[in-house]
């Protein structure tokens, strides 16, 4: 076995001994640059390339064993790269963003012939960039809006886990909550309801943890998840919050020893 090396190698590792290490590894796939097999268009020699802005590129794919369809394979390291393959190839080193950007609506294989491969399917990818299949829409409650609060049940330890690590890196959080929100004129079903607390705007921290739990392959009798910030957004389910629930995170300076 190949022993990893970047950081990127490191934590596909870690995620694939311990799930709870799975959004870690996605995050730093998305902010890393990847190997793929190809060459710029209009370019006949071989070897590496480095391409130009808007050039035209042409990237191998490969065939599933199981079907014969398409799939892009792309590698964490040159070295992962040349495991893989018997003969000297031409090949491109870009960024995860720029691959998916490139291939949307294909599915690709990282890391194929390897004990830490993985496939990712248009939807994943979809994901991943944080595009249509995955939407954070903002909903406003008027006062005559019929809204249902309860405490949450069976929230599994991973997707706290996945939160708390990544309040862990925003001292902006100070506290966190768990509760349900029923709005019955839009939904029979409870959904799973989020309260951040602490200083400064969340909007980005609210949208990376949309995608880092869309990417859970976890249980929970919750479909939705909704995230609400204490004192800035709704001020009834502020105070419900505050008043009924104990908080599942509260960051280091806030609690009393």
């Amino acid at each position: 076995m190949l022993l990893p090396v970047n950081d990127l190698e490191k934590t596909l590792h870690k995620a694939a001994a311990d799930h709870n290490e799975a959004p870690a590894f996605y995050e730093e796939l998305m902010e890393s640059k990847i190997f793929v097999l190809g060459k710029p268009e209009n370019d006949s020699k071989d070897g590496e390339f480095t391409l130009e802005e808007e050039q035209a590129v042409i990237i191998q794919h490969w065939e599933r064993e199981a079907d014969q369809s398409p799939v892009v394979p792309f590698f964490t390291s040159l070295q992962m790269l040349q495991h893989a393959i018997d003969t000297d190839e031409p090949y491109l080193e870009l960024t995860t963003v720029d691959l998916f950007q490139l291939t949307m609506g294909a599915p690709l294989v990282l890391n194929p012939n390897s004990d830490f491969g993985m496939e990712f399917e248009p939807e994943d990818i979809a994901v991943l960039l944080d595009t249509d299949l995955m939407v954070n829409s903002e909903h406003v409650l008027d006062e005559q809006t019929e809204v249902l609060l309860g405490h949450a049940e069976n929230v599994s330890e991973v997707f706290q886990s996945v939160l708390t690590n990544y309040f862990l890196k925003h001292s902006e959080v100070e506290s966190a909550y768990l509760g349900t929100i029923q709005i019955p004129e839009d939904d029979d079903k409870e959904h799973l309801m989020v309260g951040i607390q602490g200083k400064g705007k969340f909007e980005k921290i609210i949208d990376t943890l949309i995608q880092k739990i869309s990417l859970l392959e976890d249980d929970m009798m919750y479909e939705t998840v909704d995230f609400y910030v204490i004192d800035q957004d709704d001020p009834d389910i502020s105070e419900f919050m505050l008043e009924n629930i104990t908080p599942f995170y509260i960051a280091e300076e806030r609690i009393v020893h």
